[in-house]
């Protein structure tokens, strides 16, 4: 998937993550495309009022949120993936037309399928 599950809650992304724990062949690969506004939805721009907020948006000095899901992360998506027999070999935060990192392009196998090594995290501006 790419850019559409940037926006659904974490029990959609969970739904998701337990059927394909359970469709997936061994050796398959999954790609998911979801939020990682998450690490920041707890920052001070999140905590702005947005009378305050959308001037300096419009100004360039903070970035848009478009729309993703304040409930979801990498590290989340990590979790989720392990809860449903998933394994994320590879995950790379990008931004979206800004300087965060709200984005995230995970790669995922079966648990079965790898040797369990560390996810590989790329940062990617």
């Amino acid at each position: 998937s790419f850019d559409s599950f940037v926006h659904p809650n974490r029990d959609v992304i969970e739904a998701y993550l337990r059927e394909l724990g359970t469709k997936l062949k061994i050796g398959g690969r999954g790609f998911i495309h979801h939020s990682n506004f998450g690490e920041y939805a707890n920052s001070l721009r999140e905590r702005l009022p947005e009378a305050l907020a959308k001037p300096l948006i419009k100004a360039k000095i903070l970035d848009w949120a478009h729309h993703r899901n304040p409930g979801m992360s990498a590290d989340l998506f990590r979790v989720l993936c392990e809860r449903n027999g998933l394994h994320c070999i590879s995950q790379e935060l990008v931004n979206w037309r800004g300087r965060r990192l709200i984005d995230c392009l995970s790669f995922f196998v079966r648990s079965d399928s790898t040797g369990q090594e560390a996810t590989k995290m790329i940062r990617n501006p």
